[in-house]
Parts: C-alpha cells; structure tokens; sequence
C-alpha cells in the first residue's frame, strides 16, 4: 500500500471517530441533572411563605467555663429538671482546699483587723509601761557602766601600770650603771650577778610596757562596747515608748485602712475560690427537659466545650432563614401566621411573627433574612427540628 493511501486512511478514520463522538454527545449521553434553585420565601399579594423549622423558644446549649475531669453525671436525655438542679459535677477536690485556704486567710485577716481596730486593754497597757520600766532600767545601767570605764577605775588601772613600768625602767637603769661602773679588775661572781640583775630588770622593763599599753588599748575597746550597749538600750526604750502610745493612742487611720483593705483582698479571694468550685457543677439555668448529655464519667473536657442542652418545651417557635430581601420589607413583628408541618398531615397552628433579623447573611448564594414566629397553641405531638411551612399574613 502507498504511503498516499495510508496517510488518507488514517485522515478518514480520525474525521469518522470525530463525527461519531459528537453524534453521542448530541443523542446519547446522559444529561446532567440541573440543580434546583435555592429554597425561598414566595409571595403573593397578600402572604409571604417560607420554609422554617421548629424549636423550643427557650433552649441553650451547656458548658463549663473551666475545664476538668468529670466526676458524675447526675441526670440523663429527656429528664424533665428545675432551675438550679445539678447536670453535670467535675472533679473538685483541689477547688476544695483551696477553698478552705481561702477561708484561713480571711479568718487571719479579720483577727488582724481586730487587734489594729480594737482598743487596748489594761493589762496590755500595764505590761506595756512594765516593758518600758525595764528599757529605761537597761539604759541607766549601760551609762553607768560607761562612767565606770572613763572614770576612776580605768584611770587607776593605767596609773598602776604606769608606776609598774616607771619602777622596771630605774631598777634596770640601777642595774645597768651597776655593771658599767664596775672595776675591771672585778670578775667572776659579782659581775655575774650583776648581767643578772640588769637581764631581769629589763624583763621587767618588758613586762611592764606591755601591761601598760593593754591598759590603754584595753580601756578604748570597753568605752567603744559600753557606748553601743547604750545605743542598743535606748533604741529598745524607745520602740517600749512607741508600742506603749499605739496602745494608749490606738491605731492611726493608715494602719486601720491597710487592715480593712487585707481584709478585703482575703474576701474577694474566698469568694473567687467558692464561684470556682460552684462552677465545678453544672447546674439547670431554667427549669425545663434535658435534650442532650454529651459527655461521660472520667472524661476530660475542655472549657466552652458543649456537654448538654436544656430546652423548655412548654412553649414553641418556629425560625425561618430563606426570607429574601424583596419579602422581608413586607414581614413586620406581631402579624399573624398560618403554620403546616409535614410530620403532621392536617394539622394548622396559627402564629405570629416575633421577630426580624435586621442583617442579613448569605445562603446558597442568595441574600436572606431570619424571621421568628411564635406557636400559639402548639400540638403536644411537635418536636425539635421538625420541617413546617409558613404563610404571613402581610396585608
């Protein structure tokens, strides 16, 4: 075969593979489903009909503001419960004590108070004036051990030692001229005797300066210590002076406001640790019907975290999302409603609107408003999260 032919031939094939594929599109293939368009609120001239669905008018959803490990769930889905009854109860043994170290530090708080607020009694104002008694005694008898030691007593200690180092210095000077004006042709035991006596005399020469320079070094360092034992007793006459007018004077208005303020610093902190360990407990904002427990004992939970729901189930509401913003100028708070529920064939409440978003939010694409109908007469059978269909009455 050619090489003309081959290359016509395989043009043939890819133009025949091209019109047969476009023949499928165009007959054969399966279409797409189109999408149905959002959901929306329609109007007439005289009523706007929406899409909503039920709910108890008064619900919330449950959580501890702090987290922890629970302890005990009290209650289970469907119970009927009063305002103030405990759900939910985490472990609070720390909440516990520290609670009761709270409430020691208060108790020392107020007994401080007490004791700065309070006037003296007078056996402390007696044993106040004892201790100031004693603290003056103290001060006379550091200054008169201080006279002692720069009167005469040290005076005649130095001049003791004073003529003792005098009669040393002329015994030597005796014994040394003695010896220098002895013959020379003196030797043997009186010379010997007499290198003796001048050896000795100088020894006592010796002994005699050092005891005299103690004398005077010794007489300063006793004045120094007796003049800090008279500081010493004088700063301890006066703190006896002072403690002994606080309690006569009493407190003064600063020593009374720092006691009243630890005062208050210890209650706000036992009343921070109760609200702590209040909060340990879940407990029912409203008396209603427990519609979901969503924890279990010894779990962890986190704070905010969701652990039930309470709704109150004597009275109903119906919320509409899909009002468009051409409706919403025509729905108003207190018209009147006509309410069917597809779970309930045949069965038309009346309602009327409570309330209207003003903001609007985006749904689908489509801007759309919230609208809230009330249930005048709710049917016993109504459940949460039931699918009804509105009709306001607009004009």
């Amino acid at each position: 075969m050619s090489r003309n032919r081959i290359i016509f031939l395989v043009i043939g094939v890819i133009v025949l593979s091209a019109f047969g594929f476009a023949g499928y599109q165009a007959f054969l293939a399966p279409t797409p489903p189109t999408p149905p368009p959002a959901s929306a609120a329609k109007t007439t001239e005289d009523v706007v009909s929406a899409q909503a669905f039920v709910t108890p008018r008064h619900h919330s959803d449950l959580a501890f503001r702090s987290g922890g490990r629970v302890a005990e769930v009290l209650v289970a889905e469907g119970d009927q419960v009063k305002l103030g009854q405990a759900l939910i109860r985490l472990q609070d043994d720390q909440l516990k004590a520290s609670l009761a170290q709270a409430q020691a530090a208060l108790n020392t708080a107020k007994a401080n108070e007490d004791l700065v607020t309070e006037n003296a009694r007078p056996e402390e104002i007696a044993q106040a004036e004892a201790a100031l008694r004693a603290a003056e005694a103290q001060v006379s008898a550091a200054i008169a051990d201080r006279d002692r030691l720069t009167g005469g007593g040290t005076a005649a200690t130095i001049a003791t030692a004073q003529s003792q180092l005098a009669a040393a210095s002329v015994e030597q000077k005796l014994a040394q001229d003695t010896l220098d004006n002895l013959p020379d042709f003196v030797h043997g035991t009186p010379e010997e005797q007499l290198n003796y006596r001048v050896n000795a005399a100088t020894q006592a020469v010796i002994a005699a300066q050092k005891n005299f320079e103690q004398a005077l070094a010794g007489s300063s360092q006793q004045v120094k210590a007796a003049q800090s034992n008279i500081a010493a007793a004088i700063a301890q006459r006066d703190i006896a002076q002072a403690q002994l007018e606080q309690l006569k004077n009493g407190a003064t208005p600063a020593q009374r406001a720092a006691v009243k303020a630890n005062t208050a610093q210890a209650q706000a902190a036992l009343d921070a640790a109760q609200t702590a360990l209040d909060e340990a407990t879940l407990k029912a904002p409203f008396t209603g019907r427990v519609a979901l427990i969503d924890v279990e004992v010894g779990q962890v939970i986190a704070p905010g975290l969701t652990v039930a729901s309470l709704a109150d189930l004597s009275s109903w509401e119906v919320d509409t999302d899909d009002l468009s913003e051409v409706d919403v100028v025509n729905v108003q708070a207190g018209q009147a409603a006509v309410i069917t529920f597809d779970a309930l064939p045949g069965v038309s409440l009346s309602g009327t609107v409570l309330s209207v978003t003003p903001k609007s939010e985006t749904k689908r694409g489509d801007v759309t408003y919230t609208a809230k109908i009330k249930i005048e007469n709710p049917d016993p059978r109504l459940r949460w999260g039931m699918t009804a269909q509105i009709n306001i009455k607009v004009k």
